[in-house]
């Protein structure tokens, strides 16, 4: 083991003891609720408007009750020294309803289901539309999950999990039109590659950097990472990060992250919003988002985000075109039960991809400053095209007061192709263009659910137990001809000097006229039992296991005959039993600790292009994860501590050429997050991870101990807006992203220097007759900063981003 990691495993543990203890000395009075006054309370079960009116009336608050949702519920016992609002929330426990602030001081309810949580966004007396959770008034602090995976929606202090929520109102704010701007606010996440690289965006997360780390599910559906490219920011209410393992929440994945795609549901009064915006150079959007009731009594309502995107990018010579239609619809079929439906296409197109740089010998790479970040070193004719097809629906019905059961079931369609020149560097000072250019590759996936919820107590314990099942298939179709050998890997510019960025013209390759066959087909099935238990208002637990199974099939045909690959075809098909159990404890009502142990199962990797064994699917492997956590709720701002450990397979292309599993990565870290409002006018979103990722048990000595490529031991983020009282309606924004020094090669001899980026901005927000107009502008990497992002892509340039949004 190095001396750094002896130094630093100690010093995180020490760091992570430190927050706990730091934590629970904390005085009372630094409570979230910022001075409201508490009360003993000792309130029993009761009906649950009952109990709610006398909290209110006690404390002078101001609770609209709709008897709708209260009738035939029972509060939680009300018991301790509380504020009101505490007070309220601990009867709600449980109820499948959530306290929602309002203006002036008053308070509401809202619906949240028990399985999926979607809830129907808060809309004014004017129609325009007022995200409560997460908002911008609260500082983006978000109070409750819409989905834990199988856990269905959560208070978020309450998950013994690292969670992050980028709400809606924050990507309006940043004038997010991709993956890139939400993980640039991330601690835990750093690039590996860009958006614009059209066919490999990644990302590392938590130390672990291969293709894929990045987990995906849309409502909490499970989908596989290759689904990723049909997902659009702009559909979405909001976004939820669950960092590190996920495999009893949402079934078999990789470490790293899981990222729920939160979709918009349709709003209970009449919502529109138009924006037209710039998202660098020349690439302007049309983004409008409608929704509202179809018939009088609300029975049935809609939400629909249509969006069209074109132009040049920041980039010379790149150009960028999206569109989008998406469709959901609710049917309140009665108090009890919910049916929802969703449909969505989409079509990307990029052209001139952004630079993927290989190296043979990490020696002769040039520094960033001697190379121009805003011009490509490939072809403006490269490209990257996904086609995305999806339909989907979903219910909650609410059996008694007892039992609720949820389902879901999606089919997603999405076809892809691309074609680049990556500059490729095998002597100093020259680099080559090899051609990679593939036939349209076809993957379908189905993915589903169906859970039974019970809560119930007994002995004075709460429970809620869920059982149930989720699974997915995903399937790829290949073309017999997916190369043309005639022209592949040669360089279609023979090799020129840095200072040269020669266009020429397209090869007149021809892919994707052959046969179409199943190359790969993949199963999970996760039948689960878990319980939320609640010991008293301090402890509380969670329990669960998992019986996983993972087929795989693979056939590598698409390799043989055309780079000397033998015909290979892979079958797996194996189950693993994996627990979960996690102990939280709340010293105080505003302070939750925890700690979580967990497994998952995950299909093995693919071998990359690079290897002798292209294509083929490895072995699905077992990873785990040890984790101590900190909430803490202060003033209006969430504090948030996690000190982990996570242990998988190591895998890597051996000496021999082929990519194998190769002794274990086991990394060891701690992150530090804070969200909300500091003061009045000033919101700060930001965070720190330290990492020490260490490879063990390698084949290779060279490579034992180690550190893993593409991947940095030190990340800081902070973003932040300041509101002026001189000028109201205008914000001011900005942040800083440092990015601490990462290791280009396996055997840690060439590594890359650190970098910080920084950005400046500011919106308007005016009143127009009823309606709301605000301006946003930012620049990102504000000294145009010239930087490797990763070992195989530069940092992005000064890029200037605007838009005008309009909500009537």
């Amino acid at each position: 083991m190095s001396s750094s990691s002896l130094l630093l495993r100690p010093t995180l543990l020490a760091a992570g003891i430190a927050m706990l203890g730091l934590a629970a000395a904390l005085p009372a009075s630094a409570q979230e609720n910022h001075g409201e006054q508490s009360s003993e309370y000792a309130l029993p079960a009761a009906p649950l408007a009952s109990t709610l009116s006398r909290i209110a009336a006690d404390a002078g608050l101001v609770l609209s009750i709709d008897p709708q949702l209260t009738r035939g519920r029972t509060s939680q016992p009300v018991q301790g020294q509380l504020s009101p609002e505490q007070a309220l929330r601990q009867a709600l426990s449980g109820s499948g309803l959530i306290l929602v602030p309002g203006a002036s001081g008053s308070y509401s309810l809202q619906a949240l289901d028990s399985g999926n949580a979607l809830l129907l966004d808060d809309v004014d007396i004017s129609g325009r539309l007022r995200t409560q959770d997460g908002s911008e008034a609260s500082g983006y602090r978000s109070e409750d999950l819409k989905n834990v995976g199988a856990l269905g929606g959560m208070a978020l202090r309450d998950t013994p999990y690292s969670i992050s929520v980028y709400s809606s109102d924050l990507v309006r704010n940043i004038q997010a039109t991709s993956l890139d701007d939400i993980f640039k606010l991330n601690p835990s996440t750093q690039f590996t590659s860009p958006t614009t690289a059209g066919y490999a965006s990644s990302l590392s997360v938590r130390g672990f950097s291969a293709s894929g780390n990045l987990n995906v599910a849309n409502d909490g559906l499970r989908f596989s990472n290759s689904s990723n490219s049909g997902n659009a920011i702009e559909e979405m209410e909001r976004l939820e990060v669950v960092t590190g393992l996920s495999g009893f929440l949402y079934g078999p994945g990789t470490p790293g992250a899981l990222l729920n795609y939160v979709l918009k549901r349709p709003t209970t009064e009449r919502y529109n919003s138009v924006t037209l915006g710039n998202a660098g150079g020349e690439s302007y959007y049309l983004h409008g988002d409608f929704g509202g009731k179809i018939d009088e009594q609300g029975v049935f309502a809609y939400r629909l985000n249509v969006l069209s995107q074109d132009g040049e990018t920041a980039i010379d010579l790149q150009k960028r075109r999206r569109q989008l239609v998406s469709l959901a619809l609710d049917w309140n079929v009665s108090d009890d039960l919910l049916v929802q439906f969703d449909a969505s296409w989409k079509k990307n197109q990029t052209r001139g991809l952004t630079s993927y740089w290989f190296f043979s010998n990490h020696a002769h790479r040039p520094d960033a400053s001697d190379l121009d970040n805003d011009k490509l070193y490939s072809q403006r004719w490269s490209f990257a095209d996904s086609e995305h097809k999806r339909v989907g629906g979903r219910f909650q019905w609410k059996l008694d007061d007892i039992f609720s059961l949820r389902g879901a079931l999606a089919y997603d369609l999405n076809e892809t192709q691309y074609a680049y020149t990556g500059p490729t560097v095998s002597s100093a000072g020259v680099y080559g263009q090899p051609l990679y250019a593939f036939a349209p590759v076809e993957q379908e996936e189905t993915s589903t659910y169906l859970f039974l919820d019970a809560a119930f107590d007994t002995a004075g314990i709460g429970h809620k137990v869920t059982t149930g099942y989720q699974g997915n298939i995903a399937r790829e179709r290949n073309y017999t001809d997916y190369i043309d050998t005639r022209f592949q890997y040669t360089s279609v510019v023979g090799n020129r000097p840095f200072n040269e960025r020669p266009q020429v013209a397209k090869p007149a390759y021809s892919v994707g006229h052959g046969d179409q066959h199943l190359s790969e087909r993949s199963q999970s099935d996760n039948l689960l039992i878990g319980d939320v238990i609640t010991f008293n208002e301090q402890w509380s637990s969670i329990l669960g296991v998992t019986r996983t199974r993972i087929k795989s099939f693979s056939d590598n045909f698409v390799w043989v005959g055309t780079s000397g690959s033998k015909p290979a075809i892979k079958r797996y098909n194996e189950s693993k039993t994996s627990p979960n159990v996690s102990l939280v404890y709340k010293p105080q009502p505003w302070l939750t600790t925890y700690v979580t142990y967990i497994e998952a199962l995950q299909a093995g990797g693919i071998a990359p292009d690079a290897a002798l064994n292209k294509g083929q699917s490895l072995a699905p492997f077992i990873s785990e994860q040890y984790e101590i956590g900190i909430k803490a709720a202060l003033g209006e701002t969430l504090l948030t501590a996690a000190l982990f450990n996570i242990d998988k397979p190591n895998a890597l292309q051996n000496a021999q050429g082929y990519y194998v599993q190769d002794g274990r990565q086991e990394n060891n870290g701690l992150e530090l997050g804070l969200t909300g409002k500091v003061t009045p006018a000033l919101t700060l979103i930001s965070g720190i991870t330290l990492l020490d990722p260490e490879v063990k048990k390698a084949a290779k000595a060279e490579h034992e101990g180690q550190k893993p490529v593409s991947v940095a031991t030190q990340l800081a983020k902070l973003y932040a807006e300041y509101d002026l009282g001189a000028v109201p309606g205008l914000t001011l924004t900005g942040g800083a992203y440092y990015t601490g020094k990462q290791y280009a090669d396996e055997a840690n001899q060439h590594s890359l220097p650190s970098f910080t980026t920084f950005d400046a901005g500011a919106r308007y927000r005016l009143p127009l007759a009823d309606n709301d107009l605000t301006l946003r502008a930012n620049i990102s990497n504000l000294t145009d900063k010239e930087y490797w992002l990763s070992r195989h892509y530069l940092g992005a340039p000064r890029t200037l981003t605007f838009s005008a949004q309009l909500e009537f």
